[in-house]
């Protein structure tokens, strides 16, 4: 049996920890599309690294860049610009799972990790995300369409040991991707 001190005890325990629990979530969450911000995917996704690697099952990382946004935010001012930030995060929750682990990063650039996922499974959820973006695009008729370059590398242990060097070939091979299309066009 508790008694009112106890009581009392247990409520400031529990004031604490909902104060500690709302730090953590103001520290690892993008304020503007309210998904996973940098801080918080490279913790995750090195718990979740770590994880494949012990159950030794596949997971890719992609590397997303919005293509030509800052003439959006140029043209059509900061505040449409954040309205296509948030409307790309909202079809990344729309895209992927909710055991995918997904983020911005910071200005345009996102990322998603897939675990228990090859790179062609990969490619499966990028083509949804595609699609999901066109039709947004259709119906949105906001003076611009949303597109992206994207980069998908699959987890390799011997290659990645941390989410940082899987996050830096994810860069890379986004990049490459979108010069080589900016060549074609």
């Amino acid at each position: 049996t508790l008694d009112e001190e106890d009581l009392e005890t247990l409520r400031d325990l529990a004031s604490m920890v909902e104060q500690e629990l709302a730090a953590v979530q103001m520290a690892t969450v993008d304020d503007l599309t309210n998904i996973t911000n940098r801080r918080g995917f490279m913790l995750l996704a090195q718990h979740s690294l770590n994880r494949c690697y012990r159950d030794e099952v596949p997971a890719s990382l992609v590397f997303f860049d919005l293509n030509h946004f800052k003439p959006i935010n140029d043209r059509f001012g900061h505040a449409e610009g954040d309205r296509a930030l948030t409307a790309f995060a909202e079809k990344m929750s729309n895209a992927f799972r909710e055991s995918d682990l997904f983020a911005r990063l910071g200005g345009d650039e996102f990322v998603a990790l897939l675990t228990k996922t090859p790179k062609e499974l990969a490619e499966h959820v990028v083509e949804r995300l595609e699609r999901l973006i066109e039709k947004h695009n259709k119906e949105a008729k906001r003076g611009y369409d949303i597109s992206f370059s994207y980069g998908i590398v699959e987890y390799n242990p011997d290659k990645h040991p941390t989410a940082e060097a899987l996050l830096a070939d994810g860069d890379s091979l986004m990049y490459q991707r979108k010069a080589h299309s900016s060549n074609d066009s």
